[in-house]
């Protein structure tokens, strides 16, 4: 397997009477085949997705060679043309309790981990290409978006039993090429 991303990626979608209203996903790239290590946010509402980060190149590769292929966030809220902003993202995770990050006028938490698991799908479509992809999963309780110090409405849907939740954190993930293929050349899309 060839490897392409290393780092974590929690995430929160929020719904209101059972329909998505936002989502938010938190990147932090240790390694990357693009090369860009950071921190990234991609804030989605329907018709509007936001990606704040301070590489461009690193938050645009993410964005679109990632989170628009993802199934969970688009089966709840459809991808659209992304508005990119160039801002320090600042992150603060700890596995015990959560995790916060902020970028320009954007803050994300998610916090109450109730359950750690570690996951692997060995045949992950995303957008045509087949990835491995593992994780150490861990569900959480609540979670919450800020745009402009204001309450995004909704909350996670969270069910303690199963154990899931739309908020959780994604951590020591990793996504690989399966053997023997290898997708696209490691370039930045829509970026010269």
């Amino acid at each position: 397997m060839s490897l392409r991303l290393l780092g974590a990626n929690p995430c929160v979608t929020l719904y209101d009477d059972g329909t998505a209203v936002a989502y938010a996903s938190l990147w932090r790239s240790d390694w990357s085949e693009q090369g860009g290590t950071g921190h990234v946010i991609v804030f989605g509402r329907p018709g509007r997705i936001r990606v704040l980060g301070a590489d461009r190149d690193l938050s645009v590769w993410l964005a679109e060679s990632f989170n628009r292929h993802l199934k969970g966030v688009n089966g709840a809220i459809p991808w659209s043309e992304p508005e990119y902003t160039v801002a320090p993202v600042e992150w603060d995770l700890d596995l015990s309790t959560g995790v916060r990050a902020a970028a320009d006028d954007v803050e994300v938490e998610i916090t109450g981990p109730f359950d750690r698991m570690l996951t692997r799908d060995d045949a992950y479509d995303l957008g045509g290409t087949t990835n491995v992809l593992s994780t150490v999963w861990m569900p959480c309780r609540a979670g919450t978006i800020r745009v402009g110090g204001e309450l995004v409405p909704g909350a996670p849907e969270v069910d303690l039993e199963a154990p899931m939740s739309s908020a959780f954190i994604a951590e020591a993930e990793v996504w690989g090429w399966t053997t023997g293929e290898r997708g696209p050349a490691a370039t930045t899309p829509g970026v010269s």
